[in-house]
């Protein structure tokens, strides 16, 4: 076995020139060590447990909240699909109100309108020139005698007086 060399030990330390303490440059103050306060465990883990207790009161209200308000969501979706049938059948019965028999059907009771083809239409000819004799009969401004003479000839003659635009004559049909 060979020896060990032993290690030359080399002086690495500097030497610093000794300043007064009055010429150094002011560095920072070095503050005293607090002392850190310790909490015990005890009151640690109470704070813990009370931070998990309001998390989970706050989470059971979330859920409840969530719940009504599915509850109400639920609730106005039943009156949406009330409504949209209540719409439909409206809509249906507007359709019904809408059709051209309906309409005729309320014109004719409701209004008392008729069809223009079945209506009598009295056309009056303006003249200027004395109308015949023949054609007077209803025009003529004097009581005419009737041979006849009854009830029925003096009621024609009260109706020929009211009634200017036609003539009633006890006994003959005119057209």
């Amino acid at each position: 076995m060979t020896a060990a060399r032993k290690l030359v030990e080399l002086d690495y330390s500097y030497a610093e020139p000794a300043v007064p303490a009055e010429q150094r440059a002011p560095g920072p103050k070095s503050k005293p060590k607090r002392r850190s306060r310790r909490m015990p465990a005890t009151v640690r883990i109470c704070l813990v447990a009370a931070c998990c207790v309001v998390l989970g009161l706050l989470y059971l209200q979330q859920q409840v909240t969530s719940y009504h308000l599915n509850v109400e969501v639920l609730r106005l979706q039943e009156q949406v699909k009330l409504m949209e049938q209540r719409n439909d059948q409206l809509m249906l019965t507007l359709e019904a109100q809408r059709s051209l028999k309906q309409v005729e059907h309320i014109a004719r009771t409701r209004l008392g309108m008729v069809d223009p083809e079945y209506t009598a239409t009295l056309v009056v000819p303006h003249r200027t020139d004395p109308v015949p004799v023949v054609e007077s009969r209803w025009l003529a401004q004097g009581e005419q005698e009737n041979p006849s003479g009854g009830i029925l000839s003096v009621l024609a003659a009260v109706l020929n007086k009211v009634l200017p635009l036609g003539g009633v004559e006890a006994g003959t049909l005119q057209r």
